[in-house]
């Protein structure tokens, strides 16, 4: 859990970076940089969500998890069989937690791009050369849509302990509940390796391509000449 909260921290820093740089351009030209703005959002509301894709897997995460809780239900020990049924939950509420997050970020790093857009246009109404900014801005929105297609997709995977290894006989035995104990947990090992490494490689692959593309768009943005000019002639001076 330490680790996977460095990505929220990771990406929140670049967002807040970002932001930061960006935000001023809006007391520019309010109308053009709230019309890409608006532009964004609108194409994220037409994104699939990361409800739809966990729909689609819906029946067949049911049949795991009611398979799963036939067999942990097995388990004498209503201690642990209790703790078992809720570390089963908390690893589906993760993926889950993780993926929205995901999303959410990918929201906004597309209103900050419209930002970005924004300003390009009103460089290139000044007759500056946007071309390189421009094609920055197209691989960002590439990047935002490929990473938003990995997150709906991890976010339709199902983490359920698979304990079909576990002998489905003589588990009211001190031997046969021992054995099941013991797949329990292996099960829950290996299913909490498989979680971990799909969301660290989300992270350090799509939502991080799509980080670094729209960083690349400010920085084609701020290569414009000029592009900050009409600020120092726009800007009232403050008594």
């Amino acid at each position: 859990m330490r680790i996977l909260k460095i990505v929220g921290v990771a990406s929140s820093a670049a967002v807040i970076l970002l932001s930061a740089t960006v935000v001023s351009a809006e007391g520019r030209a309010p109308n053009a940089l709230r019309q890409n703005r608006d532009d964004y959002r609108k194409a994220a509301s037409t994104t699939p969500r990361v409800t739809a894709g966990r729909e689609e897997e819906k029946g067949r995460a049911e049949e795991a998890r009611k398979k799963a809780g036939e067999r942990l239900a097995d388990i004498q020990d209503k201690v642990k069989q209790r703790q078992a049924q809720q570390l089963a939950a908390r690893f589906e509420n993760l993926n889950k937690t993780w993926t929205e997050h995901f999303m959410n970020l990918l929201d906004r790093y597309g209103i900050i791009l419209g930002k970005i857009k924004g300003r390009a246009d009103i460089a290139a109404g000044k007759g500056k050369d946007v071309t390189a900014a421009n094609a920055a801005i197209q691989s960002a929105k590439t990047a935002i849509a490929n990473a938003r297609t990995a997150v709906a997709a991890q976010a339709a995977k199902t983490y359920v302990p698979d304990i079909s290894a576990a002998a489905a006989t003589a588990t009211t035995t001190p031997s046969g509940q021992e054995g099941l104990i013991k797949d329990v947990r292996a099960s829950f090992k290996n299913l909490r390796a498989s979680l971990f490494k799909d969301l660290f490689a989300l992270r350090d692959g799509p939502m991080r391509d799509a980080r670094k593309a729209v960083q690349d768009a400010l920085q084609a943005l701020g290569a414009i000449p000029g592009v900050d000019e009409d600020s120092a002639t726009s800007t009232p001076t403050s008594n």
